[in-house]
Order: C-alpha cells, then structure tokens, then sequence
C-alpha cells in the first residue's frame, strides 16, 4: 500500500527528488494517456510507493506540464509550499534527458556530485525520475523541472555557498525526509564537508547557526569566505568528529549559550537533548567571582545575560576563560591535542570572548 501523505507530518514528508519526479511521471502519464489525474504513485529509492497529489496540469501540442506543492516536515524548511513543475515531452531516440529550467540551480563549482554547468538535480533524483518514467514507456523523454520561486527560495539555502546558482536543488537520498534535527541535515553538512575537503579549503570555522555565521563574516570580513563556514545546526559532535576524521583545520564560533553546553558533555545541543548552558557556565565561574555575583548570574534566564552581568562587574575576561575550557572539552572529545580556535560571539555579534589559540587565529 503506498505511503500517502499528502500533509506532512511531524515525523517525515518527501524530498523535493520525489516531488520532482511525480510531477515528471504525472506529465508523461498524461501525455501518454490523455486522462488527467489527480494523484500519482512513484517508487522511492528503497522500494516504498509514495501517493503524490498534482496541483497543476497543462497541455501543448507536443507535451505536457505539471505540477506539486512541496510539503515539509517543518515549517521553517524554505522549500516548504513550494511549487514545482515538469514538463514533458517525447524525444526521437530512447535517452531520458533531464534538465532544470526557471528556478532550478545551476553548478558553477566542483566538489559536488554533478559536473559544472549541469541542472542542481541530484542523481538520486534523476534515477528516480529515469526508473518511474520507464514504468510509462521504452520512449525517449525530456525532462525539465522548474521551480518559479525557486531562486527567491534559494537565497535562504546552502546553495549560494556551494556555488549552486540561480535557484533550489533537487534533492534527497532516500524520498523521504525527517525534521532538520536528524538525518537530513546531517547529511547536508557532510556535502558541505565534501565540498570544502574537495576545493582544498585549508581550514573551515564551525558554527551553530546564522547569528554566528553572520558574527564570523562581519567582523573578520575578507579574512574568511562563506563557503567556508560550516553550519552545525544541533549536531555539533557530529559536525566536530566528520571534520576532524577528514584532515580539516577549524575554528569553533558561536554563541556561549550553545558551545557551553559541552562543559556538561552535551554535544547535541537541540533543547530536547540537553539541557540550558547557564548552570555549567555557573559552576565554572564559581571561585572566580564572588558569591553575591554567583547569585545576581543565578537569576539570570540566559547565558546572554550572564555574559553582559560579567561585563558590567568588570570580570569579562573570564569570558575567555570559558573559551579556554570549551577547547579543552573539544580536544578530549576528539582526542587530539592540537589548538582548536574557539570563538564566543553575543547576539549582537560581537567577540566576547576567544580561547588562546582563538586569540592567536584572530591575529594571523
């Protein structure tokens, strides 16, 4: 029985591979056939049947056009709602060409798994799209998928940093696609690893978020390069072991609310899995300020707060102190006695606060 989720659900929805390809397959059924239809089955990459409905159908003279609504399993994915179409239409030989049109990115960097100047349609996609279609006919197909608000779209992606031009990618490795705090983004932030290890980027800088990627680009300007910058997201320890298993210098920035949490051994730092920084950041200041400080820091709901309390009490420099312990805490969970740069950044993106070897990097 196909897996019909036409919502999406908190646990999976589908790739925008698999969008893609009901939108290609539904066109070329129509084309076939002449019957129009309103929902499309297609094979995912490991056997499962999924239901897709179609939104939008037209037809030319020699081909057809149709299209889905993306569904996300978050809200905040960009490609969430996003509409995405196939046209088809017949060829003279038997080869199924895949192309992308409006929306859809081009590759203008190596280091990705498609040549440059190809469509940014992923190859599990188009085998995706090559095995569906050939459950039609034996024919010859073009194919150009297109995405209108794809490259508005893509301007909130990795795409811009990965040299991928002009719109979204097409992607996914198994159809299906789980919140951004599990395999999926996994997964993008090993691309993102590929990528840097295979332009032969010398050293990368980690961060959690935007609000540290933005800090990091503001403040050292030309000293480093966005596709430089690694996003973490939650899975820090993860980020931090691919990293190091693939010979890549790094630097650690971010925020202290985030990177603290590995002073209590929380290398996951989603909400869900770890607790807030604020108490091993206490209990690390604890004999170095006094107790009336430990208790004015107590009431404070955030490690935002805290630093700005230590400011105000002229113990800011402990700030790199904390920096300092971070590292070590990195180092032993990588087992490496080698300088990992740790840098701490406000929510006003200011430097707060670096490790030794952060201040030694900040000045080279």
């Amino acid at each position: 029985m196909p897996l019909d989720i036409q919502l999406a659900t908190k646990e999976f929805a589908y790739t925008t591979g698999t969008y893609a390809t009901a939108a290609a397959k539904a066109a070329l059924y129509i084309l076939l056939n002449g019957k129009e239809i309103k929902e499309i089955e297609v094979t995912l990459p490991k056997g499962e049947r999924a239901l897709i409905p179609i939104n939008y159908i037209e037809k030319f003279r020699d081909g057809v056009k149709c299209g889905v609504v993306k569904r996300s399993v978050e809200e905040t994915d960009a490609t969430h709602n996003l509409e995405v179409f196939a046209n088809i239409s017949l060829r003279e030989d038997e080869q199924i060409v895949v192309d992308g049109g409006i929306g859809i990115g081009r590759v203008t960097k190596k280091g990705l798994q498609l040549p440059i100047g190809e469509a940014a349609i992923n190859p599990v996609p188009r085998r995706m799209m090559h095995y569906s279609l050939r459950e039609l006919t034996s024919r010859g197909v073009n194919v150009v998928i297109s995405s209108p608000k794809g490259e508005e779209v893509a301007a909130s992606t990795y795409n811009p940093r990965l040299g991928i031009i002009g719109g979204i990618s097409i992607l996914g490795t198994t159809g299906i696609m789980s919140p951004k705090s599990s395999v999926s983004f996994k997964g993008t932030i090993l691309q993102h690893l590929g990528f840097c290890q295979k332009n032969g980027m010398g050293e990368i800088v980690i961060t959690p978020g935007n609000i540290s990627e933005e800090a990091m680009l503001d403040y050292f300007g030309n000293k480093i390069r966005k596709e430089q910058i690694v996003q973490s997201g939650d899975f820090l320890g993860f980020t931090l072991r691919h990293t190091y298993k693939r010979g890549l210098k790094f630097v650690l920035s971010g925020h202290p609310g985030k990177l603290a949490k590995v002073l209590g051994g929380y290398f996951q730092t989603h909400y869900s899995r770890s607790p807030q920084a604020n108490d091993y950041v206490i209990q690390f200041l604890k004999g170095k300020v006094s107790d009336e400080l430990i208790e004015e820091i107590k009431e404070s709901p955030t490690v935002e707060g805290i630093t700005v309390l230590l400011q105000q009490h002229q113990k800011g420099e402990l700030l790199n102190e904390i920096a300092e312990a971070i590292e070590e805490r990195v180092k032993e969970f990588l087992e490496t006695d080698s300088p990992i740069p740790i840098l701490l950044f406000n929510m006003d993106k200011k430097l707060i606060g670096a490790s030794k070897s952060g201040v030694k990097w900040t000045k080279t």
